[in-house]
C-alpha cells in the first residue's frame, strides 16, 4: 500500500517535534499548500457483505469467515492484555459454556501471542490479528469490540464497544445477571 502523499516540508528542528512509530524519529510538519482531504477507509454498514478475511488459529490452521456461513456468528476483535476485555472474560466464558437458544456462534480476532490467547481459557476459535488490520476493515478501532454477522455473510449489526454494548447487539438475551441482560426497552 503505498503512503499518503502529502506537501510541506519536514523540519529537523528539536522544537515541536512528534515521534513517527514507524521509524523511531521524530519531525515537524511546515504545512504546504491544501492538499484533498485523505479518503476515510469505509466500515461496512447493516446488510452490506462483511468484509472477507482468513487469519490462523492458535494451531495456524487458517479460518475464513466464510467457513461460519449458515450460523448467525458474533465476530469479537479482542486483546488479552486489555483491561476491559479482562473484565468481560468471566461473562464470556459463561456465555460459551451455556450459549442462549440461538445464540450466535463466537469468533474472537485477537491480538496476542499462541501462549497468551490459550492462556484465556477460551472454547470457541481464537484467530490472530497481530495488526488488528481485520477489525479495522469492520470498523472496529478498539477492544473490546464486537459485530454481528448473519447467516448469510452480511453485516447484522453496528460495530458495538464495550462488555455492555457488546451483550446488547446479540440476537437472544444473554443470562440473567443484571450487567449482561437487555435493557427492558430493547
Amino acid at each position: 500500500m503505498p503512503y499518503p502523499q502529502f506537501q510541506g516540508n519536514i523540519n529537523m528542528s528539536k522544537s515541536q517535534q512528534w515521534p513517527c512509530a514507524c521509524y523511531g524519529r521524530s519531525y515537524q510538519w511546515e504545512p504546504g499548500p491544501p492538499t484533498a482531504a485523505p479518503v476515510q477507509p469505509t466500515r461496512p454498514n447493516r446488510g452490506d457483505p462483511a468484509p472477507a478475511f482468513s487469519l490462523p488459529d492458535l494451531s495456524g490452521k487458517r479460518v475464513h469467515l466464510a467457513d461460519f456461513r449458515g450460523s448467525q456468528t458474533l465476530v469479537l476483535f479482542w486483546n488479552p492484555g486489555c483491561g476491559f476485555c479482562q473484565r468481560m472474560l468471566d461473562d464470556l466464558k459463561v456465555w460459551e459454556a451455556n450459549p442462549p437458544a440461538g445464540a450466535p456462534k463466537l469468533l474472537v480476532v485477537s491480538t496476542g501471542s499462541i501462549e497468551t490467547n490459550q492462556a484465556l481459557g477460551l472454547r470457541s476459535p481464537v484467530l490472530l490479528d497481530e495488526n488488528m488490520s481485520v477489525g479495522n476493515t469492520f470498523g472496529a478501532n478498539g477492544t473490546p469490540m464486537a459485530v454481528l454477522v448473519d447467516a448469510q455473510g452480511k453485516i447484522a449489526s453496528e460495530v458495538a464497544a464495550g462488555a455492555p454494548t457488546l451483550w446488547v447487539i446479540l440476537p437472544t438475551p444473554v443470562c440473567k445477571r443484571p450487567h449482561m441482560s437487555r435493557p427492558a426497552n430493547g
